[in-house]
């Protein structure tokens, strides 16, 4: 009781604080120290909740509409911090931007003179290069990306650089091969995208059995998930919706 005691009263003491430092009304506090758990929890569901919410919507939606609205901002900011101090990290932060809105030359290029040096098998800059190759259909280059990757980087686990790999081999008809890393990928892989692309080339291959059991297994799965995950996965979800009709 003694240390429950101590516990309640350490809550008190935080949400009175809490009150006036954030100048909300007098009462709250007089709330929180006379009626301490009542006080506590109406604080928590009627002030510290809403305002939680709040600001994490708030910074979403700004970032959002910054977005909308200026949608170069980030690439400007980027191009500015180079040029101010060429750094690895600045030409890590453009390419990734020059990726995002699909300048994939650029971000190749600034990928490739990045990998020097000391950085020269870069897991970091590997990837990114890689991700810019796929993007640009050059599955060669790619696969070649990121064999230097693995082979380097030996300790370097990495769900998207294995995706890519994936990917490269199956575009490159490689399809036994591609099939062992999907299928290697889909034992671990947080998203669907791995599951379902391995249960496509399972249905290009003929293996329509296996591949429905694939489609059915994502559906599964995507019943139980949350609003975040669908939202993440509802690509290949509706893909295996389709396969499964």
């Amino acid at each position: 009781m003694e240390i429950a005691g101590i516990f309640m009263l350490l809550i008190q003491i935080g949400f009175a604080v809490h009150a006036i430092r954030h100048g909300h009304p007098i009462f709250w506090v007089f709330l929180i120290i006379f009626l301490p758990l009542l006080g506590c929890i109406l604080y928590s569901v009627m002030v510290l909740l809403p305002e939680v919410i709040q600001s994490r919507t708030a910074r979403q939606g700004s970032k959002a509409l910054l977005r909308t609205l200026d949608p170069q901002k980030e690439l400007r900011k980027r191009r500015e911090a180079l040029e101010v101090s060429d750094t690895i990290g600045n030409r890590s932060a453009l390419a990734h931007e020059y990726l995002r809105h699909g300048m994939l030359d650029e971000a190749i290029e600034l990928y490739e003179s990045s990998l020097t040096g000391m950085y020269r098998a870069d897991p970091d800059l590997l990837l990114g290069l890689a991700k810019a190759l796929v993007e640009a259909n050059n599955f060669g280059r790619a696969r070649e990306t990121l064999e230097m990757l693995f082979g380097a980087n030996p300790e370097f686990e990495n769900q998207e650089a294995h995706l890519l790999y994936a990917r490269s081999l199956e575009a490159l008809g490689e399809l036994d091969r591609a099939l062992d890393e999907y299928r290697a990928l889909a034992k671990y892989s947080a998203g669907a995208e791995a599951k379902c692309r391995h249960a496509l080339l399972l249905k290009r291959m003929g293996k329509t059995s296996e591949a429905r059991a694939l489609f059915e297994d994502i559906l599964k799965d995507a019943k139980i998930a949350s609003r975040h995950s669908h939202r993440l996965n509802k690509e290949w979800v509706d893909i295996a919706k389709r396969e499964v009709a």
